[in-house]
This record gives structure tokens, C-alpha cells and sequence, in this order.
């Protein structure tokens, strides 16, 4: 499945955001200045900020109240993100595992009462991923969005250019598409809605461990050598990228060094 473009659009601006230009306060203030910025990105009319304990004023299946950071829709589908902006480590499993249910509890919801389109899910951070959890979000179609790593969808966009060759192997490029495409799909590739009363999950469409690995080489590799050839080709590039985000966007993030984000 390809990724669509808002998906590319949205994983690039905060990638190049967490990257070089992170939040500059720290404790609940940066954690809201991160999830500002997330809202942000996603440039839809449709829009959720942080703080609700609804989707667009349903709840969960559940009855739970769930804390949505963050959601955006456009036409024939949906995003719920999570921030979170920590500088110097990864978020937990047990972080990871109540974002995991929390929008599958959503996700169910919705599907009851007829919500069709796509639904996507990405968390996002101001900080690095830890590969464990990286893995975890690879499996079950999180979209992942790091200071580390070139996010997938922003890889894949570029695999789909007709001058992919001049980044890509041929042998890369075709395992990036097929592994990449595999872990950004929507919820509905893997838990697939057969009617109101009916998801199943589609065990076939999940991920072996050595697709895992190989796809987390893949993204390691691939960031590596892109992120040398701009500073080779084209230095200040994706800095300056961050630098106008940040300004057209209003928000209060600060540029690291060259030396802070390498």
C-alpha cells in the first residue's frame, strides 16, 4: 500500500523538527510545546488538539477515557498521534502499550458505529527510540516519528520518485517498499473490519522477526548514508528546513548544533 502523501508531509516536519530543532523547555512544558508542534503538522482542516478524552467527541469501546494528544482528518481517513518529548530516552513498554490499546479501544469504537476510511497512528518524539520499541511499532502499524531515524514514510516518498536510483540500490529500494509499506499501513490492514459487528485480526499481514530486523537495518542504513550525502551535497539543508517550520509555525523550539544532531 502506498503511503499517502499527507502521511510523508506530516513525518517529515517533525522528524527535521526533533531532529534539529527540539523543544527548549523541559518537563510539562516542553511535553506541551511538543505537542503543539505535533498538532501542528498535520495541515487539515480537521483537527484535535491535546488534552481531549474523546475522538472527535466519541469514546472508547471500552468506556475508558483515554488522553488523545493529539488527531487530524482528512478525506477518507484518520490520524491519532502521541508526544512525547523526552530528550534523552525512549518511551517505556508499558508508554508504548497503553498508546498501542488505547487507540485500538478508539479504533473499535469508531468501527461500531460505522466510522469508515483509514484509521493510522504515529508516535511521535523530541528524542531517540529504543529498537525494542521501534520493532513493536514496525509489527503493528504505528508510525514511528524519531530524532534519530529518517521516518518510513519520508524514505518511501522518496523510493517513489522516478530518481530513487541516485539514493537507493535496486536491492534496497525493493526491500525498503516492500518491509516499509508493510509497517506504515493503516489499523485496517491489520485489524480488518468485516462488518460493524466483526474485526479480525490478520495474522498474515504481521511481520516475522526477521523482517523486523531487516527493516530496522534497512532504516539505520539508509538515514546513515542520505543524511552524509545532503551534508556533502547540500550542508545547512534540513536545518534550515527546520528553521522555517519552526517560524511558520509559531513555535518555541531551539536549533541544536550540527554537532548536537549528528
Amino acid at each position: 500500500m502506498k503511503v499517502p502523501d499527507w502521511l510523508a508531509d506530516y513525518s517529515e516536519c517533525l522528524y527535521l523538527l526533533a531532529r534539529f530543532n527540539p523543544p527548549q523547555s523541559t518537563g510539562w512544558q516542553g511535553g506541551r510545546e511538543w505537542e503543539r508542534a505535533a498538532a501542528r503538522a498535520l495541515q487539515t482542516p480537521v483537527r484535535q488538539g491535546p488534552g481531549s478524552l474523546k475522538l472527535f467527541g466519541r469514546g472508547s469501546a471500552s468506556g475508558l477515557a483515554h488522553e488523545v494528544d493529539g488527531a487530524g482528518a482528512g478525506r477518507g481517513w484518520t490520524l491519532i498521534h502521541e508526544a512525547k518529548a523526552y530528550s534523552q530516552r525512549s518511551p517505556s513498554k508499558e508508554e508504548l502499550f497503553t498508546f498501542d490499546r488505547k487507540t485500538f479501544d478508539l479504533y473499535v469504537e469508531r468501527r461500531r458505529f460505522g466510522e469508515e476510511g483509514e484509521h493510522w497512528r504515529s508516535l511521535i518524539l523530541a528524542g531517540p527510540l529504543d529498537d525494542g520499541v521501534r520493532r513493536y511499532c514496525y509489527l503493528y502499524g504505528i508510525v514511528a516519528v524519531d530524532a534519530e531515524l529518517i521516518p518510513l514514510p519520508m524514505l518511501l516518498r522518496m523510493a517513489g520518485r522516478p530518481n530513487a536510483d541516485l539514493y537507493f540500490s535496486d536491492q534496497v529500494l525493493g526491500e525498503l517498499v516492500r518491509l516499509g509499506e508493510e509497517a506504515c499501513a493503516p489499523m485496517e490492514a491489520r485489524y480488518i473490519p468485516e462488518s460493524r459487528d466483526r474485526i479480525y485480526l490478520n495474522i498474515r499481514k504481521l511481520m516475522t522477526n526477521s523482517q523486523l530486523d531487516d527493516l530496522l537495518w534497512l532504516q539505520r542504513d539508509v538515514t546513515a548514508d542520505l543524511l552524509e550525502l545532503v551534508d556533502r551535497e547540500q550542508p545547512g539543508y534540513f536545518e534550515d528546513r527546520a528553521t522555517d517550520i519552526t517560524s511558520r509555525f509559531g513555535l518555541s523550539l531551539v536549533a541544536r548544533s550540527k554537532q548536537t544532531a549528528a
